[in-house]
């Protein structure tokens, strides 16, 4: 079980509790969902942080990046998800 995420989860957790997304996401905050991995990658790994900074950081599913890698990567900078799997990443205001 990994759970380098714990203490994000704990501090997104302070003011609201687990609950404080959940009317927007319908998940709780949680060391299993994406968001909060994807905030621990982001405070966490510098080149991730860089990355971002510059504005080439992009977070997303699996058929987000296969969509992206066949329309072109970079070049076309297509990047899409289905709804299914974007709910599940806590990022989808259902």
């Amino acid at each position: 079980l990994d759970l380098r995420t714990a203490e994000t989860a704990q501090q997104l957790s302070q003011h609201g509790g687990r609950d404080r997304f959940r009317a927007k996401t319908g998940l709780p905050i949680s060391t299993y969902f994406s968001a909060v991995k994807m905030r621990w990658m982001l405070d966490n790994v510098p080149d991730v942080k860089k990355a971002a900074d510059e504005d080439r950081c992009c977070f997303g599913t699996i058929e987000s990046w296969l969509i992206y890698k066949l329309c072109g990567g970079a070049a076309e900078n297509v990047h899409v998800t289905d709804v299914s799997n974007a709910s599940r990443y806590m990022l989808m205001d259902i």
